[in-house]
């Protein structure tokens, strides 16, 4: 009997009629599983490609916050804008650094980060003509050290460069001994607001002090991140006071704090 063939059209033709000449079916499912195959090893790469992707637009966000941030000063005398500032008297309206910088960043995805899902919201006492909700997907250094009950009073002055409006004046970039070396804005967890604290940055981890906090507490589930959001590959996108962008794996102590040689 003469061979049959599986023909595409889900017709049998003899083997020796070349016109209708296919697939058999074994023949198909080897070629469906080499295909499989083929996409089970692109997929990572191009998944990872894709972050990267995001990684890098990301860090271009990170340099526009940073000159910014340096135009922001320049024009005021050198005193950084505020984390937050209300406004007073009775704390009616809220400002964030975000809103203080817009005039020198007129685009407003800046601060929206590519990775970060779901983003960081603010609404309360957003003052009218500002965007609301607020994207907070980056968060400031206005960390004031590490409190007392830690116990490494090494660190307990160690703040850093941005401080909030309680009717005080901000800090200026002559107050800061390391701007190169000192982190101003960085990728945030979408559930914080702004880092205030030392134990809540990813360092705290990183010098062998235990857990980083969240909010004033130890974050067993996240270790090595607290308030900083390491988005990118296990590591996060921050700019420094003198305005430059980087991508930090693991940060230090001495990187939040304005002090030199920490």
């Amino acid at each position: 009997m003469t061979p049959k063939r599986v023909s595409l059209l889900g017709k049998n033709q003899p083997s020796d009629d070349r016109s209708w000449e296919a697939f058999t079916l074994i023949e198909l499912l080897v070629v469906i599983a080499i295909i499989a195959i083929l996409a089970s090893l692109l997929l990572p790469a191009l998944s990872k490609a894709k972050e990267k992707g995001k990684q890098t637009a990301c860090m271009s966000n990170m340099r526009q916050i940073g000159l910014g941030t340096m135009l922001y000063a320049h024009d005021f005398n050198e005193y950084l804008p505020y984390g937050y500032a209300y406004t007073w008297p009775g704390q009616q309206l809220l400002y964030w650094w975000q809103d203080l910088c817009r005039p020198y960043i007129r685009n407003e995805p800046v601060y929206s980060c590519p990775s970060a899902r779901p983003h960081g919201i603010w609404t309360d006492r957003r003052p009218p003509g500002t965007p609301n909700p607020l994207i907070k997907d980056y968060l400031c250094n206005a960390q004031g050290g590490s409190g007392q009950a830690s116990g490494k009073k090494d660190w307990e002055d160690g703040h850093g460069p941005f401080i909030n409006n309680w009717q005080n004046p901000s800090r200026r970039l002559s107050d800061i001994q390391d701007t190169a070396g000192t982190i101003a804005i960085c990728d945030g967890n979408t559930n914080a607001f702004e880092i205030w604290r030392l134990e809540q940055v990813d360092a705290w981890y990183n010098a062998g002090f235990g857990p980083a906090y969240f909010d004033n507490s130890p974050d067993p589930k996240h270790p090595d991140q607290g308030h900083v959001a390491k988005r990118h590959n296990r590591g996060f996108n921050t700019s420094f006071c003198d305005g430059h962008a980087q991508y930090v794996k693991k940060s230090t102590l001495g990187m939040w704090t304005s002090r030199a040689g920490d």
